[in-house]
C-alpha cells in the first residue's frame, strides 16, 4: 500500500506551478524599462521623473507584500492570488489612458503595484508548506517565474509597442494577464493537510514540523511554545529579534542596485550605441539566465546552506555592477546579463528559504511581506538616484559605483546573521 503522504502524483507539483505563474506577473513590472523611452518621447519628462514611477510602485509593492501575507496566511493563497490578478490587470489596463505622470503613479504606482504582493511572499511561503524536503529546489523553481516572465514579456513588450504604441501594449498585457493568474488563482490550495496530505517527505521524526523551530531550551528561548522544546514564530515575535532586522537590511541594501540597474539598463544600453532592439532583449535575457541561478543556487543551497548562498550570489552582482561600467558592445553586455542574472536570480528563493529556516511556516507569508518593505524603500531609492546622477553626470558611471558598494554593504550584514535567539523585548 502506498503511504499516503506519497501518492504517484503529488499535488504540490500543481502548487508549484500556481506559484510559478503568480511569480511570473513580476516580469510585467520589469518591462517597465522597455516603455521608458516611449514615455519620455511623448510626455517629454526628465528620467528621474520618468524613473520616479518605478519608486512610487516599488514603495506600494512593499505594502501590498504585508497586506498578500496576511491575506494568504489568514485565508489562504487562492483568495490572494485573486485579488492580485485584478489589480494587476486592472492597473496595467488603466496605464493606458494616461495623460500626465500622476494618471501613471496611481493606475501603475498604485493599482497595479497594490497586486504585485502576489509575486513573492505569496508563493515563496504557499510552496514552503508543501515541501519538507528538496525546498530549495522548489522554492528555486517557483520563484524562476520572475525570471521566466522578464525573459518572455521584456521582447515582447517591445514587440507591442512597435507594432500596436505602448497604449495598446498596456491593454494588452493588462487583460492577459488578469485572465491567466484568475485561472491559476483557482487550483490554489493553502496546504497539504486541506486536503489529506502531508508535506513532500514529511517525517517528524527528521524534524520536518517546518510551523515550527526547534529549540533547546524551550522556556528559556522567545516565541510561542508549544508541544516539548518547539516555538511557534509569530510576526510580533520575528520583528522583534536582530535577525529579522539584519535579514531586512540585506535585503535592503541587494535590491537598491538591482532596480537602479534594471529600470536604467536598456537607456544606458542605448546610450553608448547598442540598438534598442538588442538592449530590450538584454533586460530579457537577464530574466532568462536568472531562472537557471534561482533553480541552480536554490538547490545547491540546499547542501551549503542558505547563508553561504546568500554571500555568494549578493557577491558577483557587486562584481558584475563594476564589469558594467566597462561595457561599450554587445558583446560585453551579454557577458553582464548572464553572470548578473544568474546570481541576482539565485539570490531569489534563497532569501525566503532563509526566512523559512529561522522563523518557520507560521506566520511565513506576512513575515515575508513585512521584510519585502525594504525592497520599496531601496526600490523607490535606487531608480531615481540612478536617473538623479544620470541628469547631473551625463552617464551612469558613478550610478553604478553606488550600485556596487550597496552590494559590499549588503554582504556585510549577511556575514553576521545567525539563528534568532529570543525577542529584542517581552511580547
Amino acid at each position: 500500500m502506498k503511504k499516503r503522504n506519497k501518492p504517484v502524483f503529488f499535488y504540490g507539483w500543481i502548487i508549484v506551478a500556481a506559484s510559478f505563474m503568480a511569480a511570473m506577473s513580476y516580469g510585467l513590472f520589469y518591462t517597465f524599462g522597455v516603455f521608458f523611452k516611449s514615455l519620455q518621447a511623448e510626455f517629454g519628462w526628465s528620467r528621474a521623473l520618468t524613473a520616479s514611477v518605478s519608486s512610487v510602485h516599488l514603495v506600494v509593492y512593499g505594502i501590498s507584500g504585508i497586506i498578500i501575507g496576511r491575506v494568504t496566511d489568514t485565508y489562504g493563497p487562492r483568495l490572494a492570488l485573486a485579488i492580485g490578478a485584478f489589480l494587476i490587470g486592472a492597473g496595467l489596463m488603466l496605464s493606458s489612458q494616461i495623460r500626465n505622470i500622476w494618471h501613471l503613479y496611481i493606475f501603475y504606482g498604485f493599482v497595479a503595484s497594490l497586486g504585485a504582493g502576489i509575486v513573492y511572499s505569496l508563493p515563496s511561503a504557499t510552496v514552503q508548506r508543501w515541501f519538507a524536503e528538496k525546498r530549495g529546489l522548489v522554492l528555486g523553481i517557483a520563484m524562476s517565474g520572475v525570471g521566466f516572465g522578464t525573459m518572455i514579456l521584456a521582447p515582447l513588450t517591445e514587440y507591442f509597442i512597435w507594432s500596436y504604441g505602448w497604449r495598446m501594449a498596456y491593454i494588452i498585457l493588462g487583460g492577459a494577464s488578469m485572465f491567466l493568474l484568475m485561472a491559476f488563482a483557482m487550483i490554489m490550495v493553502s496546504s497539504p493537510e486541506k486536503i489529506g496530505l502531508k508535506p513532500y517527505g514529511f517525517n517528524n521524526e527528521k524534524g520536518h514540523d517546518f510551523s515550527f523551530q526547534r529549540v533547546k531550551y524551550a522556556d528559556n528561548s522567545g516565541g510561542t511554545v508549544s508541544k516539548e522544546g518547539l516555538r511557534i514564530w509569530t510576526t510580533r515575535d520575528a520583528i522583534k529579534t536582530w535577525t529579522f532586522w539584519v535579514i531586512y537590511l540585506v535585503h535592503f541594501f541587494a535590491i537598491l542596485p538591482l532596480f537602479l540597474i534594471m529600470v536604467h539598463i536598456v537607456p544606458f544600453a542605448t546610450d553608448v550605441g547598442i540598438p534598442k532592439v538588442i538592449a530590450a532583449s538584454a533586460l530579457g535575457l537577464i530574466g532568462g539566465f536568472s531562472i537557471l541561478g534561482r533553480i541552480v543556487m536554490g538547490s545547491f543551497s540546499d547542501r551549503i546552506g542558505w547563508k553561504y548562498g546568500l554571500i555568494i550570489c549578493i557577491g558577483f552582482c557587486g562584481i558584475m555592477v563594476l564589469w558594467l561600467i566597462f561595457v561599450k558592445s554587445a558583446w560585453a553586455l551579454y557577458v553582464f546579463v548572464a553572470l548578473f542574472g544568474f546570481f541576482y536570480g539565485g539570490k531569489v528563493p534563497i532569501l525566503p528559504g532563509l526566512v523559512g529556516s529561522l522563523f518557520g511556516t507560521h506566520s511565513l507569508a506576512e513575515i515575508i511581506g513585512i521584510i519585502a518593505t525594504s525592497a520599496g524603500i531601496g526600490g523607490m531609492i535606487g531608480p531615481v538616484l540612478g536617473g538623479y546622477l544620470y541628469d547631473i553626470m551625463g552617464n551612469y558611471t558613478l550610478a553604478f559605483l553606488l550600485a556596487f558598494g550597496s552590494y559590499a554593504v549588503s554582504i556585510a550584514f549577511s556575514l553576521v546573521l545567525k539563528q534568532p535567539d529570543k525577542p529584542l523585548a517581552n511580547s
